[in-house]
């Protein structure tokens, strides 16, 4: 008995002392493996879920990063320090708002010089969607005009969906083919992922429309700019139902207001001249040849964003209203003798008012 109670604890001792040992040997090597992705460690605590808080205007804060998504993303290739270089010290502190528009730790390839979206900052301001007008002057409703996290979410690099339909493979072989001369495969699965988003729309047409929808379909934050509800009357032309119906094809909101080869900052009111929305311009841009080729000012002329209303387009309010009347006026009589004669056939024989005879008359 002895012996076996002797055994049982030598198996146990060094059961737990190879839990000991391998939990040792993971805590060495993870760290080794992870510096590879994460330099700096900050998933040692951005990996949780639960990494939150509620920040002094009482808005909630998530601070989980997905490791695999970040990778994936246009951003995959920063260090965290290289866009919130203020972090410094660990627990942080309130750190300050991320400025977009500084130059980042980062050569552009195709220049050699240092990579900054300055440009892009540039032909925000001058959009219709800047903060301030043309005399330099601060616009009102500041809280209203987008910076850039209103429409980047970093968003992952998008398949070349068109081409994989019909070529499978397309990836593999296109980065086996690459691997003959370059060595460093991350960097070849990341300018593939780079290049071919860029063939095509980062986002789907109806992601387009929504998040412009985010803004544009806000009845309050419109009237305050003496805006009509511009989503509600996409959604009732045909592009927008084309898209509800999944048509990529169908024009969305950057194909009709940003020109062809500029950026997709650089939107215009459509009464500025060099806007593609403007009246002179329309044509040519619904002529691009993704669209209308060979588009005149025939097709292109009419009101893209009808609001009904009196007030807006008093000419589309009558006819429609007219119409409308007509309709009701026309189906609504043939609706009700259809169904008086539906009940003939189904009671032929019945009669709601009886009319008494002279003789039945006479009686009482």
């Amino acid at each position: 008995m002895y012996n076996k109670g002797c055994m049982r604890r030598q198996r146990t001792f060094r059961g737990v002392l190879s839990v000991i040992l391998l939990i040792i040997i993971m805590v060495c090597i993870l760290p080794v493996g992870a510096g590879a992705v994460d330099e700096e460690n900050c998933l040692f605590c951005h990996k949780y879920r639960g990494l939150s808080y509620i920040n002094k205007e009482e808005d909630f804060r998530l601070l989980y990063v997905t490791e695999d998504l970040y990778l994936n993303s246009p951003h995959g290739s920063l260090k965290c320090s290289d866009c919130h270089e203020e972090i410094v010290k660990f627990p942080h502190v309130e750190t300050p708002k991320v400025d977009c528009l500084k130059v980042c730790h980062m050569d552009d390839p195709s220049s050699g010089l240092p990579f900054s979206h300055q440009k892009v900052g540039e032909n925000l301001v001058q959009s219709v969607h800047g903060r301030f007008d043309d005399e330099g002057k601060p616009k009102q409703y500041q809280e209203d005009y987008p910076d850039c996290k209103t429409c980047h979410m970093d968003p992952l690099y998008r398949p070349l969906s068109f081409l994989k339909e019909t070529m499978p493979g397309l990836e593999e072989k296109t980065i086996a083919r690459c691997a003959i001369c370059h060595e460093g495969k991350a960097f070849m699965a990341k300018f593939f992922n780079h290049f071919t988003s860029r063939m095509q729309k980062l986002r789907k047409p109806m992601e387009v429309v929504e998040m412009c929808g985010s803004c544009h379909g806000d009845a309050d934050m419109m009237e305050r700019h003496g805006l009509p509800n511009l989503l509600k009357s996409y959604m009732e032309t045909f592009h927008g139902k084309a898209l509800v119906f999944g048509d990529e094809k169908a024009a969305d909101c950057t194909d009709c207001h940003v020109s062809p080869g500029e950026s997709i900052h650089s939107i215009h009111s459509m009464h500025d001249p060099k806007s593609a929305s403007h009246k002179d311009n329309i044509y040519k841009t619904c002529s691009n040849i993704d669209c209308h080729p060979k588009a005149k000012m025939s097709l292109a002329g009419y009101k893209a964003h009808v609001m009904l209303t009196m007030k807006r387009n008093p000419v589309e309010f009558i006819v429609c209203s007219f119409f409308v009347c007509l309709t009701i006026g026309s189906f609504v009589p043939l609706m009700i003798f259809t169904v008086l004669d539906m009940l003939r056939n189904v009671f032929p024989n019945y009669v709601l008012f009886r009319k008494r005879s002279k003789k039945q008359d006479e009686t009482y």
